[in-house]
C-alpha cells in the first residue's frame, strides 16, 4: 500500500497522484499489472485459455474472485462466439448502458465492418413503450420481440432485464430463433436466476453467470474478452484479407437531372482512392443522368476487377435498397460467374452523421430566409428522354395509388 508522504512540512498529505507522476505508468501498463496480479491469485482454476480469458476480465470488472464459480460456458460458446464476431453480425443489447460501453474499435479488431448500426437496443423506442404500457409488461419484452431478425442468427447481450431473457428463451422454443451467441448475465432478485437456468437447459451456445448476479459492465467485459479471444482466430485474418481483396468499390446515389448534383459523391470516392488504396472507384446513379450501374460495373470489369462491392449511397433503406438495387446486381452479374459482386451497407445511421448534421447546423444558421433564394426557370434542368417528373401527393393521394396499383413508392 502506498502512504502518503508528507508536503514539504505541510499539515496536509501530499496527493498520491503525485506517486504515480513519479512512476509513471499508461493505461495498457495497468491493466496488464492487473491480469497479472489476478493471474496469481487466482492459481489454478480449471478453466482453458479461452474461458480464462474470459473470466479473468469479468474479475478485473468487478475485483470479485468469486465470480469464476458461477461462470458457466456451452461447450461451443467460445467458438460460436468467435466466428460471430468474424462475420460482423448484429448485436442486440438488452439496455443502452451496455451498448454505450461497447468498444467499436474493439470489433472492428476482428472485423473492420462493423458500425454502431450493428448494436442494437429497443427498449426505449416509442412502438416499444406504448405496447408495453398496453399490455402491462416490461418493455424488455417488446424490444426483444422487435428485435426477432437480429437475435436469429445474431449475438445477443443480456445484462440488466431477467424478463427480456425470458421473452428470448420463448422465442428460441417457439419460434426456432437460434442466436450464434446469447451472453446471459442480467442482475437482480425477480426472473433472474430462473431465466438463466432456463437458457442454460437449451440448444444454443450461451456464456451465462448463475445467481442474481450480473450487470451490464460484467456484460461488456464478456463480449470484449471474446473480441480479444476472436481477433486471434484465423477466421478472423481471413476476414480480414477479404475485406482487403476488394479490387473495386462502386458507389450508387440516386441520381438528378440537375448537372453534378453527384459531385460530392465522386469526390468521396476520390478520397477512397487517395486516403484508402482502393485501386478502383466508380460512382454511378440509379436514375435520370449517368453514369448507371451497367457502365460503372462493366468498367469495373474491364480494370479486370474480379471482387467488386456496391456501396448504396442511400441514408435510408427503402425499396430501392430492398428490391431495386440488389435485382438489378443480380441481372448484370447474371453472365458472370467469375466476379464476385457484393452489395454492403447503405450509409444509415452512424454517430459521426449526428457530427456532420451538427457542423450544418453551424455552418446553415445565419443563412439568409428561404424568401430570399431565387428559383431557377422551371425549364432550367429538362427532363431526360424516357424519365418521369416527380409529382408530389398528397397522403390520403399516395395510399390510394398505392392500393390501385399495388405498388409502394417509398425510396
Amino acid at each position: 500500500m502506498t502512504t502518503h508522504p508528507k508536503d514539504n512540512g505541510g499539515s496536509h498529505p501530499k496527493p498520491l497522484v503525485h506517486h504515480l507522476y513519479e512512476n509513471p505508468m499508461s493505461g495498457a501498463a495497468i491493466e496488464a499489472a492487473s491480469f497479472a496480479a489476478i493471474d496469481k491469485e487466482a492459481g489454478a482454476h480449471g478453466f482453458s485459455t479461452d474461458q480464462w480469458e474470459v473470466v479473468r476480465r469479468m474479475i478485473h470488472t468487478t475485483a470479485d474472485f468469486s465470480l469464476a464459480q458461477t461462470v458457466r460456458f456451452s461447450p461451443d460458446a467460445i467458438e460460436a462466439a468467435a466466428k460471430a464476431l468474424a462475420q460482423a453480425c448484429p448485436i442486440y443489447i438488452d439496455s443502452h448502458m451496455i451498448r454505450a460501453g461497447i468498444s467499436l474499435s474493439r470489433l472492428r479488431a476482428v472485423n473492420p465492418t462493423y458500425s454502431p448500426g450493428d448494436l442494437y437496443c429497443h427498449v426505449a423506442d416509442p412502438d416499444v413503450a406504448r405496447e408495453a404500457a398496453a399490455a402491462g409488461l416490461p418493455r424488455s419484452i417488446f424490444a426483444v420481440r422487435k428485435a426477432r431478425r437480429q437475435l436469429d442468427g445474431g449475438i445477443a447481450v443480456f445484462g440488466n432485464a431477467p424478463a427480456a431473457l425470458l421473452e428470448l428463451n420463448r422465442l428460441i422454443v417457439e419460434e426456432n430463433i437460434r442466436p450464434a451467441i446469447v451472453i446471459a448475465v442480467p442482475v437482480g432478485f425477480v426472473h433472474v436466476t430462473e431465466s438463466k437456468q432456463e437458457l442454460m437447459n437449451l440448444d444454443v451456445p450461451y456464456l451465462s453467470l448463475e445467481g442474481r448476479r450480473g450487470g451490464s459492465p460484467l456484460a461488456v467485459s464478456i463480449l470484449h474478452a471474446l473480441c480479444t479471444i476472436a481477433a486471434k482466430r484465423p477466421a478472423a485474418v481471413e476476414q480480414n484479407h477479404d475485406t482487403a481483396a476488394v479490387d473495386a468499390v462502386i458507389l450508387l446515389g440516386h441520381g438528378s437531372r440537375v448537372k453534378n448534383a453527384g459531385r460530392s459523391m465522386e469526390m468521396v470516392g476520390a478520397m477512397l482512392k487517395e486516403k484508402y488504396g482502393y485501386r478502383v472507384v466508380e460512382t454511378c446513379h440509379m436514375s435520370r443522368l449517368g453514369p448507371h450501374f451497367p457502365e460503372a460495373f462493366d468498367k469495373c470489369l474491364a480494370m479486370g476487377a474480379r471482387h467488386i462491392l456496391l456501396i448504396p449511397y442511400f441514408l435510408h433503406e427503402g425499396v430501392h435498397m430492398k428490391m431495386d438495387i440488389p435485382g438489378m446486381m443480380q441481372a448484370r452479374v447474371a453472365k458472370h460467374p467469375e466476379v464476385r459482386l457484393v452489395m454492403g451497407k447503405n450509409l444509415g445511421f452512424d454517430m459521426l452523421l449526428a457530427d456532420l448534421v451538427q457542423r450544418r447546423i453551424e455552418e446553415s444558421v445565419r443563412m439568409a430566409d428561404v424568401r430570399e433564394i431565387e428559383l431557377p426557370e422551371e425549364d432550367a434542368f429538362p427532363i431526360p428522354p424516357g424519365q418521369c417528373e416527380f409529382v408530389s401527393m398528397l397522403p390520403a393521394e399516395a395510399a390510394r395509388w398505392r392500393e390501385l396499383t399495388g405498388r409502394n413508392n417509398a425510396h
